[in-house]
């Protein structure tokens, strides 16, 4: 009579077939769809992607913008070609939407054309997780990455560094595909093209091509990704700045070489990035430190070798919050580099909740419970992340969302109508762009307030456009006061931050109000936990309003 074999350890199971996940494609389109989202909703955090980019922008696009000391070409520390890059979606744009109120969708057609570089990426990492350690850390990696506060402040920004976490996120993808000559390209366009800063997070894949790819082949590879990338940005270097002169080579020298000082511009404590990763990745930062530990331990579907190259895949992480924590002058733009990383490291870790809590959990639960608890923790994790990064997200739009609304509601001005100034004086870095000024015959202006260092000045067509040096700009941050007007006597309209019991932006009796929205009083609102998330009924009750206004 045939016997059953016993029960227990001795049992042969077969082992689960990996679970393949959604097909590239349709975690494209799940990416995509949250990354337009952030392209329309999303604001502009900082003034340097204003100065530094949108305003050079629509300089080349419509004849006049603002420009800081770094676009002089006594300095010449940005390379125009960044911006030509951009311009392959802007310009179309500007030719169909003109140059009246038109030019704010001109911003936003660029913003989507950023959102779909990033979602291109971030679907290729998707796919190539998916393929090297199996589908269902793809799948918490595609979840992470689609409702993630960081990725939706990040992917749509016209930012170096939003175009360096691209590529990064792109080599990622090579190398856990094993494809190192892609790894070469992809870091490449993002050092040369992008921010060359960031060549500290490609250090480990550097390491990876010597070691995995042929050193003839990695060689040329390298060789001809330089030429087509460096080649075009030494001509429009050249073209644009009117001498012969290399912008990275120069913004390395200036940022790297000693030859300038970051820390004028401001400085923060090693925690800073630290706070500011856990507002924009939540959950999802504690969860990329157990990623070693998840790794050491993991035995998963995949391809051979799929753990050893996300470990590899995974190594920037630590290393560039080393080397940018260790710099006195800190922005939260900075971290952008690794945040998908981030996302991917927190994946890895979620993906081995249920395995260590069914190991652990036996000594301390009966098995049923275990069993429901290694089902419920990752999702639990996912919906806790996705939550909190909503709360982000709503806190930014209804906090500081004013200025861009605001500048809309700006007049048309008819055809041919006399040069219009619209000032700012104390709230100069909250200006969105001369993308939101309705009309050519628009300008910024400024107004003496109570800022002490040096402001950006306009593109100057009769001094030479791109090629003028500006002798009032200065690589020290020192004040130049013919940057700013010492009133507000030639402005058309001035825009400026209301306080609650302090008096008119300018007198009543010239000046009429014309529109105004909410944005929160920062130093009224003594609840940081309700102005960094919102929170329903609190947010409300413990943040005070201003009023960003326009007379």
């Amino acid at each position: 009579m045939a016997t059953r074999p016993p029960e227990g350890n001795h049992t042969q199971q077969k082992p689960r077939a990996p679970v393949r996940g959604l097909s590239t494609g349709w975690a494209f389109l799940l990416l995509l769809a949250s990354r337009l989202i952030s392209a329309r909703v999303n604001l502009i955090h900082d003034c340097d992607e204003v100065y530094n980019y949108w305003e050079p922008l629509h300089f080349l696009l419509y004849g006049s913008g603002m420009q800081t000391w770094e676009y002089s070409s006594k300095y010449a520390l940005r390379s125009y070609l960044y911006l030509l890059l951009h311009a392959t979606v802007a310009g179309p744009a500007a030719l169909l939407f003109g140059t009246g109120a038109g030019k704010v969708w001109v911003f936003y057609a660029t913003k989507a054309g950023l959102a779909t570089l990033s979602a291109l990426c971030e679907s290729a990492l998707y796919r190539a997780t998916r393929e090297a350690v199996g589908g269902w850390t793809a799948h918490l990696l595609l979840a992470l990455l689609a409702s993630s506060a960081g990725m939706f402040v990040s992917a749509s920004g016209l930012l170096p560094s939003a175009f360096a976490m691209c590529c990064l996120t792109a080599a990622a993808a090579a190398v856990l595909a094993g494809r190192p000559l892609r790894v070469i390209v992809a870091g490449a366009a993002g050092l040369v093209w992008g921010w060359p800063v960031a060549g500290v997070s490609f250090l480990p894949y550097a390491v990876y091509v010597l070691l995995a790819a042929p050193l003839g082949r990695a060689l040329g590879t390298a060789a001809a990704a330089l030429a087509f990338t460096a080649g075009p940005l030494v001509i429009t270097d050249r073209v644009f700045y009117g001498r012969w002169t290399v912008s990275l080579l120069n913004f390395l020298r200036y940022n790297v070489g000693g030859g300038g000082n970051s820390a004028l511009y401001g400085t923060e404590g090693a925690g800073f990035y630290l706070r500011s990763g856990a507002l924009a990745l939540n959950l999802a930062l504690p969860l990329a430190a157990a990623a070693p530990l998840a790794l050491l331990f993991r035995r998963g579907h995949g391809r051979p070798g799929g753990r050893a190259r996300m470990a590899v895949a995974l190594a920037p992480v630590p290393l560039w919050l080393a080397a940018i924590s260790a710099l006195p002058h800190k922005e939260e733009r900075f971290l952008y580099v690794v945040y998908p990383l981030v996302c991917l490291a927190a994946a890895v870790a979620l993906a081995a909740t249920p395995a260590a809590l069914r190991a652990l959990g036996g000594w301390l639960l009966p098995r049923r419970a275990t069993l429901w608890a290694a089902w419920l923790a990752p999702r639990a994790a996912l919906t806790a992340a996705a939550l909190l990064s909503a709360m982000r997200v709503a806190a930014l739009v209804r906090n500081y969302g004013a200025p861009m609304a605001l500048y809309r509601q700006l007049p048309e001005l008819l055809p041919g109508a006399n040069t219009t100034y619209v000032c700012v004086g104390g709230e100069w870095h909250r200006f969105p762009s001369a993308f939101f000024l309705p009309g050519p015959a628009y300008r910024l202006a400024y107004v003496r307030s109570g800022f002490d260092g040096l402001l950006p000045r306009a593109f100057d067509l009769a001094q030479g456009g791109t090629a003028a040096a500006p002798p009032e700009l200065n690589d020290r941050n020192r004040w130049e006061p013919r940057n700013a007007w010492a009133d507000a006597l030639r402005c058309d309209f001035f825009v400026g931050l209301q306080h609650a019991e302090e008096p008119a932006l300018q007198d009543p009796a010239e000046w009429s109000p014309l529109a105004a929205r909410a944005f929160v009083d920062t130093a009224r609102s003594p609840s940081a936990l309700a102005r960094a998330l919102y929170i329903p009924r609190l947010s409300a009750a413990r943040n005070l309003a201003a009023q960003c206004a326009i007379e």
